[in-house]
């Protein structure tokens, strides 16, 4: 399990269609759907009804995208409290050598 699984399945709840989601990470259909089947593998839980029409999510898979929300937000705040302490620490910097 990755952050990326996280994001397609939130995209997922997003969009509520497979095509859509894929095309708004900017993968294939065919390796969202895999990906999230291979989530579902991997927690041992169902998180969609699968039907040729519809997406739509099990009480466990809500559940889960409410969380993986989270996750990600958290993502998003590390990194941006990195590249706060990296700005500090970031600039020019003048060393002058002076000889006696």
């Amino acid at each position: 399990m990755n952050i990326r699984d996280f994001e397609y399945l939130v995209a997922l709840a997003e969009h509520q269609h497979f095509r859509k989601a894929a095309e708004a990470c900017f993968v294939s259909q065919p390796t969202l759907s895999g990906q999230i089947r291979k989530l579902e593998d991997e927690l041992g839980t169902a998180l969609l009804e699968r039907s040729s029409r519809r997406v739509l999510f099990t009480e466990s898979g809500l559940q889960l995208v409410d969380q993986a929300k989270r996750i990600l937000t958290e993502v998003k705040l590390f990194k941006d409290m990195a590249s706060v302490k990296a700005d500090l620490w970031s600039g020019q910097c003048t060393l002058a050598l002076y000889l006696l």
